[in-house]
């Protein structure tokens, strides 16, 4: 016991020493700038506390970016936008103002925002609409605020994505015919990228149960040929491997276009102190956010990724890949008060990179393996673990690394001592994507998982998760041998005060995902720590709203789980606290642990108002989940209960 409390008091201290180093560090930064610059105080999990710098308008320099040739008239606006980007570098302590009006872009590559310093660009809610791939590339910048922009695909050139309806599915022959529902008319040689199945009648991802995907751009050879029918100009026959045999007729598809492409906002190159304000992203090639190479110190905030409103009957998808994705940063960041949806892949994604050690050379200081871009770069340090999760104790300096893509040859400062070999995975100590802050969020009708939370010192806490198709949350290390790692562990989650409403709706995983893998195996000990999962309420859930293994230190306590599946604690969890959660059962609106004639009556009762009739729990009686009682939850519960009998 002694020990225990030893344990606990040096985490807790080392966390507290890590508040405060970090707390100065950002007082340090601030008070270099302190005539430009304002600061957000972030409370995160423990009780910790960071500072994120923005550009203090009142002292800034106001310059029109329609001096630099920016004009709603041009057919392209990407060197103007340069020219703008160009001066805020040379200049210093700017306010780049662009006036309200739709601007058209076609870059070729990137449009960089390099180098600024004390920069802040107020777009007054103007929309810029892409033909390509290529946005803005926010590169080694300090105390940078992007806000009120309106970004957008020209969809009028290039679809991004179709529903679409199987027709005519034949298994002896390998061929279905897909009726692109929403088009007049449709090319053969559209891309066919990936389908992800569709409901029907809400035409949101999934169906009640089933979750039909299968992405023809990772299986090259899936299909064989496309071509048109005849008299039917919106449907095309596909011939295939055989590997849609298992799509059938009138199922309904999101057909992708496009996959991966390019990141409307990608912030690299230890880029510090950069904010989102005020951001709708309504169609993206690719990815929303991404924050990579040391960025830190960042932040979303009051933004969107969804739909463009009025349009969601013509445009099916926001971003074609992740809305944010958050990898090998130097951490501390938040994403509060954001509306998030309808993206293409997995809502947010945060972790590192890990590697496999394929060889060592004999002099120790020389190591290979498949190492994707920059996660590994000279002066960093390397940190080693084994296939069980476990770190060993030791480090190593990069002086070098040379590439042919993906396969790095790395070269050290010093040798290796023999307890490192090949077989073992090494990470860069130096990114981690650590301390970061999750609130107010509202996350719905996508595709992917919600949020991957797989770096250490998270807070998750007040937001609204409402028909997510895969997992909601997950908190994983993963070691797949045959694609790139992600997740070099996580310590110190707390997830708290969020709702959760008809979450994994297409039954692909749970709600709540915690485990450790090595081949998609769970590993059998706890490389995971001190994951707190309290006061949230789960309602009308599929699956197991928690599933959680290879936990040191859980705790399960005072959750509502409303008509909604159990929770799993694995057997290679340890100092497991699991009390104070409330189930509640549909229909019983009475509280007596059971829904019976009871609870029909006393819900006719309260609607003719009867005196003195009160309902313990009135939200089990909402069975049109609108938030309200009237006569039509007590048809649906009477029928329910006939069912039921």
């Amino acid at each position: 016991m002694r020990i225990n409390r030893l344990i606990s008091f040096v985490a807790a201290l080392c966390i507290g020493l890590m508040s405060l180093i970090t707390i100065s560090n950002s007082v340090i930064a601030a008070e270099e700038n302190s005539e430009y610059t304002i600061r957000d105080e972030i409370h995160g999990v423990n009780d910790s506390v960071f500072y994120i710098a923005r550009p203090d308008e009142t002292s800034l320099t106001v310059i029109n970016a329609s001096q630099f040739g920016l004009s709603a008239d041009a057919e392209d606006n990407t060197q103007a936008m340069r020219n703008a980007f160009d001066y805020c570098r040379q200049h210093p302590n700017t306010k780049l103002v662009i006036d309200k009006g739709i601007y058209h872009f076609s870059p070729e590559e990137d449009i960089y925002l390099n180098r600024l310093k004390n920069t802040l660009v107020d777009a007054n809610n103007a929309e810029f609409i892409f033909n390509t791939p290529h946005y803005f590339k926010i590169y080694a910048c300090d105390n940078v605020e992007i806000r009120n922009m309106i970004v957008d695909w020209d969809w009028d050139t290039l679809r991004l994505g179709s529903l679409v309806k199987i027709e005519n599915e034949n298994d002896a022959e390998n061929t279905l015919e897909i009726e692109f529902t929403e088009l007049d008319k449709v090319d053969a040689d559209i891309p066919l990228l990936s389908f992800m199945q569709y409901d029907p009648v809400d035409l949101v991802a999934g169906v009640h149960g089933s979750f039909k995907i299968y992405s023809p751009s990772v299986d090259t050879e899936c299909i064989k040929n496309v071509e048109k029918v005849e008299g039917r100009p919106n449907v095309l026959k596909v011939t295939h491997s055989g590997a849609l045999d298992y799509f059938r007729n009138d199922e309904v598809y999101l057909l992708r276009h496009y996959v991966y492409g390019g990141q409307v906002f990608n912030t690299v190159e230890e880029s510090s102190n950069i904010t989102y304000n005020n951001i709708s992203i309504y169609g993206a090639c690719g990815m929303g956010y991404v924050f990579a190479y040391g960025s830190n110190h960042y932040q979303i905030i009051n933004s969107y990724i969804g739909l463009r409103p009025g349009a969601e009957d013509k445009y099916r998808i926001s971003t074609t890949a992740d809305g944010i994705h958050i990898t090998n940063t130097g951490g501390y960041f938040r994403i509060d008060n954001c509306d998030l949806s309808f993206c293409g892949d997995d809502i947010i994604n945060i972790h590192s990179n890990m590697f496999y050690i394929e060889s060592i050379d004999e002099s120790r200081m020389v190591l290979e393996g498949t190492v994707p871009n920059k996660i590994v770069e000279p002066g960093h340090t390397l940190r080693f673990m084994d296939l069980d999760f476990n770190n060993i104790d030791c480090e190593a300096t990069v002086e070098s690394i040379t590439r042919n893509g993906y396969e790095a040859t790395i070269t050290l400062t010093d040798p290796l001592p023999e307890t490192i070999s090949a077989g073992l995975v090494a990470y860069n100590g130096n990114r981690h994507s650590e301390n970061y802050v999750l609130t107010n969020n509202y996350v719905h009708e996508t595709k992917g998982r919600g949020f991957l939370l797989n770096s250490d010192n998270g807070l998750c806490d007040g937001n609204t998760f409402y028909r997510t198709c895969s997992q909601t949350l997950q908190v994983r290390t993963d070691i797949p041998t045959d694609r790139v790692i992600e997740g070099t562990g996580a310590d110190h989650i707390q997830i708290s005060n969020n709702t959760f409403i008809e979450c994994n709706f297409g039954g692909r995983g749970d709600v709540i995902t915690i485990e450790s893998l090595l081949d998609g195996e769970r590993v059998n000990n706890t490389p995971l720590a001190e994951i707190n999962i309290s006061n949230n309420e789960f309602i009308s859930c599929y699956q197991e709203v928690i599933n959680a293994d290879n936990v040191n230190g859980l705790t399960i306590e005072n959750n509502i789980i409303r008509d909604s599946e159990n929770y799993i604690i694995g057997e290679h969890c340890k100092n497991v606290k699991v009390e104070s959660n409330t189930f509640l059962l549909k229909g019983d609106i009475n509280a007596d642990g059971t829904f019976n004639v009871a609870d029909v009556v006393a819900l006719q009762k309260w609607l003719l108002a009867v005196p003195d009739t009160k309902l313990a729990n009135w939200q089990a009686g909402d069975f049109c989940n609108d938030n309200r009682l009237d006569v039509f939850d007590l048809c649906l519960m009477k029928q329910e209960l006939l069912k039921n009998n």
